[in-house]
């Protein structure tokens, strides 16, 4: 079932351009330039129910403009958007009852209220069955591990505390579509471990679909198989992550700690040097050459460990910014 589909969506901004300084304020008075900025620019886009999708992209690129979108909270200036069979903008109770969003710089809790009590609240507001309110308050409490901070007010709370009482919020009222912009933003090694344990767990069910955003390339690698990689407005690459780091053009990398001497004129034939520490050698190739390399390594020299690892997310998807703004690389889908 399709959950989430969109066509040629965009999104235009207008404001009017000023000039520094008084003279500039007064000759935006009487004839003041409008300018336009196209913050998503004709996104095509199908999420199946059951979906856990990673959104990347740099700041400004239009991830958290595409979700408001898709959520209602904007309208879009052209195209077309169904979620769950709703038009998002018109906002229905029906709809508002089928979706949640989570915004990691914002709380949507009160601040003087334990979970508890803001618990429910959600209840009464989404009207949530008693048995079904119960199920959903159970699972996520363990789910969340808010057990012991329920009766606390929020403003007691750490900020990671928090971020894990409003996602066992905001699941409540058992939505079939999640929007999550940056969950785990400004959170400690512990809590946002126990983040994507929740996302996860979620995901495991194949009855949501969720999409989140995330600077933290380790959010996405861990908790999804699919990414969206939106660059300047428009979506850059639609596929999986996997799909990702062996396309065409990207490297290998290995590493090879020596055992011993290892002359460097005659190593460095073998692939492009990136690092060298001591007798620690990070080579970069394609991905054809890699086998070959590795059996020469060990048949030329004394080697004492050796490695071989696709590249980090974060420079491939920093190759791919880079590639498209160069025109090397459409969309790909």
């Amino acid at each position: 079932m399709t959950a989430i589909a969109a066509r040629n969506l965009s999104k235009t901004y207008w404001y009017y351009r000023k000039e520094a300084g008084l003279a500039g304020s007064l000759r935006a008075l009487l004839r003041a330039k409008k300018v336009s900025v196209d913050a998503v620019r004709e996104i095509n886009l199908e999420v199946e129910l059951g979906e856990v999708v990673g959104f990347v992209g740099p700041n400004g690129a239009g991830k958290t403009t595409t979700l408001k979108m898709l959520s209602g909270i904007l309208h879009p200036t052209s195209g077309s958007v169904e979620v769950m069979g709703f038009s998002p903008f018109k906002r229905e109770k029906d709809f508002l009852k089928r979706i949640s969003f989570v915004m990691g710089q914002r709380n949507r809790l009160f601040w003087d209220l334990p979970a508890e009590e803001y618990f429910n609240f959600c209840k009464v507001l989404y009207e949530i069955p008693d048995q079904t309110y119960e199920k959903n308050r159970r699972d996520l409490i363990e789910l969340a591990d808010i057990g012991d901070i329920l009766r606390v007010p929020q403003r007691k709370l750490s900020f990671g505390q928090r971020k894990r009482c409003e996602l066992a919020a905001a699941l409540l009222h058992d939505p079939a579509v999640i929007f999550l912009d940056e969950p785990t933003n400004a959170l400690d090694l512990i809590n946002a471990r126990k983040i994507r344990e929740f996302i996860k767990e979620r995901g495991k069910q194949r009855r949501h679909t969720i999409i989140f955003t995330s600077h933290i390339m380790s959010d996405i690698e861990q908790t999804c198989e699919r990414i969206l990689i939106i660059d300047q407005g428009g979506i850059v690459y639609d596929g999986g992550i996997r799909d990702l780091i062996r396309m065409d053009g990207y490297k290998k990398e290995i590493r090879v700690v020596f055992g011993g001497p290892w002359p460097q004129d005659q190593v460095e034939r073998l692939g492009t040097i990136k690092e060298v520490h001591g007798q620690e050698v990070l080579f970069e190739m394609d991905p054809a050459e890699a086998p070959a390399v590795i059996s020469q390594l060990f048949t030329t020299y004394p080697v004492k460990d050796i490695s071989i690892s696709d590249q980090p997310l974060e420079k491939v998807i920093e190759s791919l910014y880079a590639k498209g703004r160069r025109g090397e690389h459409g969309t790909m889908e």
